[in-house]
């Protein structure tokens, strides 16, 4: 083995250990324990349908689906997101191109290290199958199909990838059909035709699944960070564009960055204005990506290091919210949710039913509890897996007009969303996630 594999090896070694244990320190909440109890309860129809809620394609869902059924802990969500991103940072470190500073500089900063390993969700997915395109994309003309596969298996992963999606079969199976009538393709051109199939196929069953989203809960909010990432989008796509004219090269490479981050751009602005910790590093992670599509052309190594250079100043911008999240998670609960599980389990008799003015927040006690039942007061219905909307109006309203059937019941109130005069049991700290939670008494 030599010295630079041997360096690789350690690194590689020192970033699983660092990960097992911001594994262990994070609690998963509401967002990742939704997936897993989705998986859990549903069936493979109903997870469908239910799907276009959740607004997520269902391929994060069906990896989890084995070992939910099986009543695996909890914990296993997050070793599965830790093993994918495990692989993830082995195929970035061995079969990628990029500088071993930078690399460095990746495996322990963003995107690879806590936010998509320890916060267990399908970001992970996409990390993985970026890799994987990566590292094939040189090899691209020789396996069309398998690399179409994998195309098509980021439309399954999240809605924020299908920008990717798009770049990647224009600037490949568009290029050679285009290439085919001016009898310049490289490809056979029934293998493109195969392969843009798979493609068009797998998206027709993912805008099929998730057609007619019945969740209010997304809504257009131009708020300071939808404002802040847009335009480091819109500056990140300018500059990379003056450098591909002026170098007058890897324009397929730039297109494939311009739909990923422009279909991101119009998610922001027009669909949905939630920007979580999660999806803000994705837009590292798709620059990354560009960076290592770059270096498996044939370039000169002065453009390049000045593509390094470039993405070293970026990724800086990350940094700083990364450490910062990283810092908070170690020394504060991420979510509130198993403090007061546990609390539940030690202080409250088994087999009772608990109130909660919010099953779409107190869904993630469900993993923790163990016998007590969570009963949510809006939508009449016991907590197993929240698919429905965030309603203040009506909680808020239903918190105020509470009658003599709840005497002798304890309630959980969310997020202070309102302080009735009854007997507080208990008051958890609030989390990162901004999960906090009230135990009542209704005397």
């Amino acid at each position: 083995m030599d010295n630079k594999k041997k360096k690789l090896w350690i690194i590689f070694g020192i970033y699983i250990i660092v990960n097992v244990i911001l594994m262990i320190l994070h609690e998963p909440w509401r967002d990742e324990i939704h997936a897993w109890l989705m998986a859990k309860n549903y069936d493979m129809a109903t997870l469908i349908s239910e799907s276009r809620f959740d607004g997520h394609p269902i391929l994060w869902h069906l990896i989890l689906m084995p070992f939910a059924k099986m009543k695996a802990p909890i914990i296993t969500l997050n070793i599965i997101s830790t093993l994918i991103m495990g692989i993830s940072t082995w195929l970035f470190l061995f079969k990628t191109k990029i500088p071993l500073k930078l690399k460095i500089l990746c495996t322990f900063s963003i995107p690879f290290t806590y936010t998509y390993s320890a916060i267990s969700r399908n970001y992970c997915l996409i990390m993985l199958i970026m890799m994987i395109i990566g590292v094939m994309y040189d090899k691209r003309y020789d396996k069309p199909i398998l690399y179409s596969i994998f195309i098509s298996l980021l439309i399954h992963t999240h809605a924020l990838a299908w920008g990717l999606v798009a770049g990647l079969t224009i600037t490949f199976h568009f290029e050679e059909i285009i290439n085919y009538f001016k009898k310049k393709n490289k490809v056979t051109i029934w293998k493109i035709i195969i392969g843009l199939l798979i493609i068009v196929i797998n998206t027709v069953l993912v805008v099929l699944q998730l057609y007619g989203s019945n969740n209010s809960n997304y809504a257009v909010n131009k708020n300071i960070l939808v404002i802040y990432a847009v335009t480091m989008m819109i500056i990140i796509l300018t500059i990379f564009l003056l450098i591909t004219i002026y170098k007058k090269t890897n324009l397929n490479e730039y297109i494939i960055l311009f739909f990923s981050l422009s279909f991101q751009i119009i998610i922001y602005i027009f669909v949905y204005s939630s920007i979580i910790f999660q999806r803000y590093i994705l837009i590292f992670a798709i620059i990354l990506f560009y960076i290592i599509l770059v270096s498996k052309s044939n370039i000169y190594s002065s453009l390049l290091n000045k593509f390094y250079k470039l993405y070293f100043l970026i990724i800086m911008l990350g940094i700083l919210v990364f450490g910062f999240n990283v810092f908070q998670d170690i020394f504060k609960p991420y979510s509130s949710s198993k403090e007061m599980a546990q609390f539940i389990n030690k202080n409250i008799p088994q087999n009772e039913t608990i109130y909660i003015d919010s099953g779409v927040i107190g869904q993630s006690m469900i993993p923790y509890l163990n016998t007590v039942k969570l009963y949510d007061i809006v939508y009449e219905s016991y907590v197993e897996e929240a698919n429905y909307e965030y309603n203040y109006y009506k909680i808020r309203n239903k918190l105020l007009n509470i009658d003599k059937s709840y005497s002798g019941k304890y309630l959980i109130i969310s997020n202070d969303i309102l302080s009735p005069n009854y007997e507080v049991i208990y008051d958890t700290k609030k989390g990162l996630a901004n999960e906090k939670y009230t135990l009542y008494y209704i005397p």
